[in-house]
């Protein structure tokens, strides 16, 4: 009897220890839940974190596409993405843990949130971007524009206020701020 007392008691605190620990995937939202093609959507996927914070996630846009994400002491979550749907339907967004980086899989369940898309398929092919329409008043295009794919990096003096009309980035692209470099735009 003493001995399953002691095993328990160390499996008990075995656990304890182990959740302490852990970080384990949080809520996902989506907003709008229902948009038109062509519309920015923005997913908000968080981490639950109990004490450390260091784990890698990915959200799935049901689309077959993805981005991977980290929560560690350098990114703070929730990590907020804008995404965009070329065709009508109902689409199942997950975070799910993934080993990212060198960071492991959040633990928990996955996570999902289901977005509605209406309206006509977009054209297979993108609106050209030129580089005179992608930064706003007082900031100007620092390198090149990829038209291809749409990445952009406008550049100003630092303290510079950005755009109150923030850029919507297409596809997987994320919108980016770095107040310190007075940078803003459209990344992978």
């Amino acid at each position: 009897m003493q001995i399953k007392f002691k095993v328990g008691a160390l499996l008990g605190a075995g656990i304890l220890v182990a959740s302490a620990q852990a970080q384990v995937l949080g809520a996902i939202t989506a907003n709008p839940m229902t948009a038109k093609v062509g519309d920015p959507v923005t997913i908000s996927a968080n981490i639950d974190v109990l004490n450390a914070n260091y784990c890698g996630f990915v959200v799935g846009f049901g689309d077959g596409s993805g981005k991977d994400g980290v929560s560690d002491v350098n990114n703070p979550v929730p990590l907020v993405l804008t995404h965009t749907y070329d065709k009508p339907g109902t689409y199942h967004v997950t975070l799910g843990g993934r080993n990212v980086q060198n960071h492991p899989n959040c633990g928990g369940q996955e996570r999902a949130v289901d977005i509605t898309v209406t309206g006509p398929a977009l054209s297979a092919k993108p609106t050209a971007l030129k580089p005179a329409d992608v930064c706003g008043t007082g900031w100007k295009l620092s390198g090149k524009l990829n038209t291809k794919t749409g990445t952009f990096t406008c550049a100003a003096k630092a303290g510079t206020a950005f755009p109150a009309d923030k850029p919507v980035c297409r596809g997987d692209l994320s919108y980016f701020e770095n107040v310190k470099k007075g940078q803003y735009g459209c990344k992978p």
